[in-house]
């Protein structure tokens, strides 16, 4: 898998005229697409967590499983997404079909923008919270003898409203301010949390540290306050992606007719 979007010309020249003969719908969705969109976010998420599903076992691979499953229904989501606002691009302001050629030209803008400008930015995500997934059941396991995370602003986080604030920040493994701000806690974030005990690092005090973290969530955004390691999802259901009109919320929870492959069906692939 790359870190790339792979999507052909030939297959973007077929994708865009599918939408316009009316033969893809958002109802109807393109599996290649799906499956492109889905092949580049698990290649963050397996560089991101450390190996593939055939190199873990245990609690690993449990929550490896996790993540690959919303990746996949994360990408359903997207797919959905972006086929509705091309469909939208068929008739111009004034309620006018487009011509072919009118139609290619808006639509291939918003096939790049998804696919190139928020793809990347995804992709990154994907890496961020797989790697703050994997580092929490390595921090579960060692609490005993390091039983306090410290968070650590790496980078731009020096220079960001949310993370500056939190750099320094000590408490222990299972207060609950983990479940919120454990990094990336912004779209590009690099910041991270260590893990310490209570010889080598003196914690917060705990109404101190309360503040410091509600003013940090108040300035997030709600699809970033969560632990990707506790929660078991790269991407939360507040995203945008997954907020559907009630008429297609049915379509919804059927992963928009999309299929997401099984543990044995990828394990076979690897």
């Amino acid at each position: 898998m790359s870190n790339k979007f792979e999507y052909s010309d030939e297959q973007l020249k077929s994708l865009l005229a599918g939408i316009f003969s009316g033969e893809i719908t958002q109802y109807d969705l393109p599996e290649d697409l799906y499956n492109a969109i889905s092949s580049q976010l698990k290649s963050g998420l397996y560089k991101g967590f450390g190996g593939g599903l055939s190199d873990f076992s245990g609690k690993d691979l449990e929550l490896l499983n996790e993540l690959r499953e919303n990746i996949y229904m994360f990408s359903a989501a997207k797919t959905f997404t972006e086929v509705s606002q091309m469909r939208d691009l068929l008739f111009n302001e004034n309620g006018d079909l487009r011509t072919s050629r009118e139609f290619t030209k808006e639509a291939a803008a918003t096939f790049e923008n998804f696919n190139e400008n928020y793809g990347k930015t995804e992709y990154n995500t994907a890496v961020a919270s797989a790697q703050s997934a994997s580092k929490w059941n390595e921090i579960q396991r060692n609490k005993d003898l390091l039983p306090l995370l410290v968070y650590q602003t790496i980078g731009e986080g020096l220079g960001c409203d949310i993370c500056a604030p939190l750099d320094g920040l000590t408490a222990p493994v299972d207060d609950p301010i983990w479940d919120g701000i454990m990094c990336p806690n912004h779209f590009n974030c690099e910041c991270i949390v260590i893990q310490d005990d209570k010889e080598n690092a003196t914690e917060t005090l705990e109404i101190e540290r309360n503040d410091i973290v509600e003013n940090a969530e108040n300035k997030m955004s709600d699809v970033f306050i969560m632990n990707p390691g506790k929660d078991g999802y790269i991407f939360k259901e507040d995203h945008p992606y997954f907020d559907v009109a009630p008429k297609d919320r049915d379509f919804a929870k059927t992963n928009f007719g999309l299929k997401i492959p099984t543990l044995k069906e990828e394990l076979s692939e690897e």
